[in-house]
């Protein structure tokens, strides 16, 4: 196996080169195993996979109904949620056949196999329509579908 190289899911974004930015959160070896993994950033929970030899970072939460992507199914390169089964591309957050949209990180791996990941997202998160509409409050009656 090659080795991964830094992944920036949204290429027009302009990249600090301020190295002290990137959070280092997992090795390679680690990752290599189970291809995907849940690491912390700021607190907040990042999903990361193992995809064709390049290493990927979103949201961990799913914009639909809130399950952790890292907990879910890895398929011919789309992440599927345990939830509800929605199928995201771990490249982009994008949700197939969906509106909702995970936030994505970039992602450096080190010549010696670390896995840094820049704490600012990347590409912005997009809760999903049927996800909001999905919540139901004591005083809302529930939506006819």
């Amino acid at each position: 196996m090659s080795e991964p190289t830094a992944t920036a899911p949204d290429a027009g974004r302009t990249r600090s080169a301020d190295a002290a930015s990137w959070v280092h959160v997992a090795e390679m070896k680690d990752l290599a195993r189970r291809k995907r993994a849940q690491v912390s950033v700021g607190g907040c929970p990042i999903a990361l996979f193992l995809v064709e030899g390049e290493v990927f970072a979103m949201d961990d939460v799913c914009t639909h109904q809130e399950r952790s992507l890292s907990k879910g199914t890895l398929l011919n390169g789309q992440v599927i949620c345990p939830g509800h089964q929605w199928k995201f591309d771990p490249r982009t957050g994008e949700a197939e056949d969906q509106d909702g949209r995970q936030a994505t990180y970039a992602v450096q791996v080190t010549e010696g196999g670390s896995i840094l990941v820049d704490p600012t997202p990347a590409t912005p998160r997009h809760n999903s329509a049927s996800g909001a509409a999905a919540t139901v409050t004591a005083d809302a009656a529930p939506v006819a579908r």
